[in-house]
């Protein structure tokens, strides 16, 4: 039997029809991909989506259903639907996500031509908390899927270095996923394990990078929008992490994107190119709008952002 060269794993729970089932409506054009294989692991869904998930994924004989008997949290429940997956590189998808034209396309371009230190690659989005987000509060779902097709399919072969990476979606080399065991349960139901995860692949002597030629799109906050602990779900969980990591730096999703803007592939003015200035416009707006509530923290960002050359 070949060995897929990717294996996408989405991690379902609850809202299917909200969630769940868009992301996998987006993904079906790829389920025929000889070189894909796609695995949905449902964290025992508490609304009836389990079965939902279940059925709909009969009608597609090349997805693979698993439902959990309990809900092991984010790092739990991606561990375990990670254990059915065979590829050469995990695709861990959550399921408030959707997938423009050409998404996994570019993916594999990607990650076929990553050189071996490069162990995990995020997708660039409208929502995160780090350098992979693309903001434009402006901008509706529609437009954001009809950019991210038009960004997959004009590529600028950039990958940027990362501190961490969010896993709202996230590819990590199989070697390197079972060299760190995978995502501590510790964290419980979610917060703050992809951020262990990148600083324990850092540790382990691999890279990471933020891919500017794959576009996701995150509804962002589906699963905890409505917890009541979500505040001491977080608290605790950072504890946990400041307490591994004694150097950890947390820097504000605005600071990464203009240390991006700062970097060489976005200065370099030999490398000028319409996908390019297509991406750097993107982020100069966010750097523009993007503003700290603070008087005098605005003035100093604004100092710092005018010295960003318009394009």
């Amino acid at each position: 039997m070949k060995v897929p060269f990717l294996s996408v794993v989405v991690l379902a729970y609850n809202q299917f029809e909200h969630t769940t089932k868009p992301c996998l409506e987006s993904l079906r054009v790829w389920f025929d991909d000889p070189d894909i294989e796609f695995i949905v692991y449902d964290n025992a869904s508490i609304d009836g989506s389990s079965e939902k998930v279940r059925q709909w994924c009969e009608f597609f004989p090349s997805v693979q259903y698993v439902q959990s008997s309990a809900n092991l949290g984010y790092a739990g429940g991606m561990n375990a639907g990670a254990k059915f997956a065979n590829g050469q590189w995990l695709f861990l998808v959550n399921n408030d996500t959707e997938f423009p034209a050409n998404t996994l396309d570019a993916l594999k371009r990607v990650l076929n031509s990553a050189p071996a230190e490069l162990g995990m690659i995020g997708p660039v989005t409208n929502s995160a908390g780090n350098g992979q987000r693309m903001f434009d509060p402006s901008k509706t779902k529609q437009e954001w899927l009809e950019l991210g097709a038009w960004l997959n399919t004009n590529p600028t072969n950039l990958l940027i270095p990362t501190y961490r990476c969010d896993f709202f979606c996230v590819a990590i080399r199989r070697t390197v996923w079972s060299q760190l065991n995978g995502l501590d349960p510790a964290f419980g139901m979610g917060y703050y394990e992809d951020f262990d995860f990148s600083l324990r692949l850092r540790e382990a002597g691999h890279e990471q990078m933020i891919c500017e030629d794959v576009f996701v799109y995150h509804q962002g906050s589906a699963t905890f929008g409505l917890s009541k602990h979500l505040k001491k779900l977080i608290g605790k969980n950072k504890k946990i992490l400041m307490a591994r990591h004694k150097k950890i730096k947390f820097l504000h999703v605005r600071m990464c994107n203009l240390l991006i803007l700062q970097g060489p592939p976005y200065i370099c003015e030999s490398k000028r190119n319409q996908p390019l200035d297509l991406r750097r416009k993107i982020r100069l707006g966010a750097l523009r709008k993007d503003l700290p509530k603070g008087f005098l923290k605005k003035i100093i960002w604004n100092f710092s952002a005018k010295k960003i050359k318009e394009i």
